[in-house]
């Protein structure tokens, strides 16, 4: 078994995803009209749910060469 580590830093709910922490999802809903400035000005910081969640399905399909996954790596899929 392999195992890969995605390290995210902010992630961007989309799609209808939400916090099942109150506060969490109290946050996101305060700064939902930031997020796109967010990705715009820093776009090594920033990816979405649904971002995550192609590179985790590619990367189980396919493989990866290095163990540890960075914003970088996860937005470029």
């Amino acid at each position: 078994m392999q195992v890969i580590i995605f390290g995210a830093g902010a992630i961007q709910p989309l799609h209808g995803a939400r916090s099942k922490t109150a506060w969490v999802q109290a946050v996101y809903d305060v700064t939902w009209p930031l997020w796109s400035v967010l990705r715009r000005l820093a776009p090594r910081l920033v990816t979405s749910t649904g971002q995550i969640g192609r590179a985790m399905i590619r990367v189980a399909r396919e493989g990866y060469p290095r163990k540890v996954l960075e914003m970088e790596d996860i937005n470029g899929f």
